[in-house]
């Protein structure tokens, strides 16, 4: 028996069925938006580059260390990221259109401009998705995992821990003393140790030079080292023997072994997996500080993950404005949008953790602001 359909639902599948202007625009939208998220992704790694470099060079970390807390860091910008390039992705593309004067022919061809919103709309509803994925789960993982590896590399690099011209102690037990260090070659010049890991049998060790070689262990961080000391004496005093030793060497070595470090760290709520976070937010007492800031954390996440639906008519509005300014300049209009939005959250944020005012609200803020302007742009743009 054939099914009926009424008149009204005709029009409403008719209006949603993606036509040819739909898959045109989405197609006009996508490419500026991946191109934007590489772009993106790059400048921030690199504001990295540096710190990761020094990974390389002076804690000599492997590749696979680096190419893992690399793709971190990658994960990191993506909330950032997505929505950045997603609205200049808008931008560009009714930015396009309109300098084209193809929006006037749309026009004139009965589209409006609140249906070319819809595909737009759609793209942004997969975004938000990812954006919310990214948010509560992948981020904050990412994060934490993130700075156990940070703290771990640096928990291996013997040398770092050694001021020139200081008194070190809790050097593997060790009391020392270097004038010089030299962090890329781990090379020590005039160097003194003094050990009393046996109370009653201490030594004092002084030399030129020394060096600190690695030596590798099974795990991909973890190591061992050894401290190479040239040209230098052993000082020995037997409290029980009564008795002092002197014993002159060409080399001397020391084997150290190198904990790679806690696993875990003193998380800040961006870091707290999403179920943690709500277990900590049933029992943290209201009363405090931490229960704002693990309320605070759970919205932001979400308000967050929510923008790319506000950026749709922000970036529809700012991109029809028939100016060569705006089209070219759609990275810097996006850059200024995001720059606001997280200067607003910011100061929310210490509302919320002043309690001042609710969590939820306060980071509906930003989305507030946004959404005003997204409405008074659209508005001007509309026919």
């Amino acid at each position: 028996m054939p099914i009926k359909v009424s008149s009204r639902l005709k029009t409403w599948l008719f209006f949603f069925r993606p036509s040819i202007v739909d898959l045109y625009v989405i197609s006009e939208v996508v490419g500026p938006f991946l191109g934007g998220v590489f772009f993106f992704t790059f400048v921030f790694l690199m504001f990295q580059a540096l710190r990761l470099a020094e990974f390389f060079i002076i804690h000599g970390v492997s590749a696979f260390i680096l190419l893992k807390m690399t793709s971190l860091l990658v994960l990191s910008f993506m909330p950032t990221a997505l929505p950045t390039a997603f609205l200049v992705g808008i931008l560009i593309a009714f930015g396009r259109l309109s300098a084209d004067s193809e929006l006037v022919a749309m026009k004139a061809n009965g589209i409006s401009i609140y249906r070319l919103a819809l595909p737009v709309s759609v793209l942004a509803l997969f975004v938000v998705v990812l954006s919310l994925l990214l948010n509560i789960q992948w981020v904050p993982w990412g994060e934490r995992t993130f700075k156990s590896t940070l703290i771990k590399v640096s928990n291996t690099k013997v040398a770092g821990s050694i001021k020139e011209g200081t008194f070190t102690s809790d050097f593997f037990d060790l009391l020392i003393f270097t004038d010089k260090v030299d962090n890329t070659t781990n090379k020590l010049h005039r160097v003194f140790i003094f050990d009393e890991r046996e109370p009653k049998n201490p030594l004092a060790v002084i030399a030129k030079e020394g060096e600190i070689v690695s030596v590798k262990a099974e795990s991909d961080i973890a190591s061992s080292a050894m401290l190479k000391l040239y040209n230098g004496n052993i000082h020995r005093n037997d409290v029980g023997a009564n008795t002092y030793q002197k014993i002159d060497f060409g080399e001397y070595r020391l084997f150290l072994k190198i904990d790679e470090g806690a696993d875990t760290a003193t998380m800040k709520p961006r870091m707290i997996a999403f179920r943690e976070l709500v277990q900590k937010i049933k029992t943290t007492d209201r009363s405090t500080k931490y229960y704002r800031e693990y309320l605070g954390e759970y919205w932001r996440r979400f308000a967050l993950g929510f923008t790319p639906l506000i950026f749709v008519f922000l970036g529809i509005g700012f991109g029809t404005v028939r100016t060569r300014a705006v089209r070219s300049g759609a990275t810097l209009v996006a850059l200024l949008v995001i720059i606001t939005y997280w200067g607003i959250q910011a100061g929310a944020t210490i509302l919320v953790q002043k309690g001042h005012l609710p969590a939820f609200f306060a980071m509906q803020i930003p989305n507030i602001a946004m959404a005003l302007i997204a409405i008074k742009a659209f508005k001007g743009a509309a026919w």
